[in-house]
């Protein structure tokens, strides 16, 4: 199995308690590796109470200031919401898989360490930080009513993690970098750039690209092939048009 650790990573959070809550279900699936970016209460007291048998889990935790300091130190980032996008809905909004989705398989099969976000207690992540991640999930819950407490979240998410891994199967192929997958990223908006659409839609078509790449998880091989296709059609029309132009 490829080695990778995910961490747990609460954004700014409120109440104390809930941080040693997560801290215990961590440890029920054999997660242990808990980050706090801002908290907003303390590690203490109430945190260590309601954490159980888990008091290594907070002992070792760590704490960034910012979230995009920390977002530079992991492979891949992973976004929690309840905003869930269709084909009709908004293109701001990425496209949250179901946290039942079976290719959440693919997160475990990383090399690097993988991130999984959960907001504020009050209102999650912002849209900003949301930008932040190369994926999202969200937890299928009542219509009538969505908000789960945020240890709750984190249970059904790892818990969902912690039973995929026993039907993974290794793989062979070293996944795309971070810095191979925004080349491939740059060349597909150079290419759209080159097609005439009007600039409204080619920004639509670069984001729907970005999403597909945060829920895909591309090999070197395949993100090296796409960037030799993309970057070939870009040259090749633009070549083409400066002979139309002449």
């Amino acid at each position: 199995m490829n080695t990778m650790t995910i961490k747990i990573v609460l954004v700014e959070p409120k109440i104390s308690g809930n941080i040693g809550a997560v801290a215990r279900v961590m440890k029920n699936f054999d997660f242990n590796e808990l980050v706090l970016i801002n908290p907003q209460a303390d590690i203490a007291g109430d945190a260590f109470r309601f954490a159980k048998h888990a008091q290594e889990v907070l002992d070792n935790i760590k704490i960034y200031d910012s979230l995009e300091e920390f977002c530079k130190t992991v492979t891949y980032v992973v976004g929690t919401t309840s905003k869930i996008s269709t084909d009709k809905g908004s293109t701001n909004v990425r496209v949250a898989v179901s946290s039942n989705d079976p290719s959440l398989a693919n997160i475990l099969q990383f090399k690097g360490d993988v991130a999984i976000l959960f907001g504020r207690e009050d209102y999650g992540l912002t849209n900003e930080e949301i930008e932040f991640c190369d994926m999202s999930i969200h937890i299928p819950t009542s219509g009538d009513y969505k908000a789960l407490n945020l240890a709750q979240s984190v249970a059904i998410i790892i818990y969902s993690l912690h039973v995929l891994k026993e039907r993974i199967v290794d793989t062979h192929y070293r996944e795309a970098k971070k810095e191979e997958k925004d080349l491939l990223i740059e060349w597909f908006e150079k290419a759209v750039s080159v097609l005439g659409y009007h600039e409204r839609k080619s920004e639509f078509l670069v984001r729907r690209f970005r999403n597909i790449m945060g829920r895909s998880f591309v090999s070197g091989k395949e993100a090296v092939s796409l960037v030799g296709v993309f970057s070939r059609s870009y040259k090749r029309i633009k070549k083409c048009d400066e002979m139309h132009s002449k």
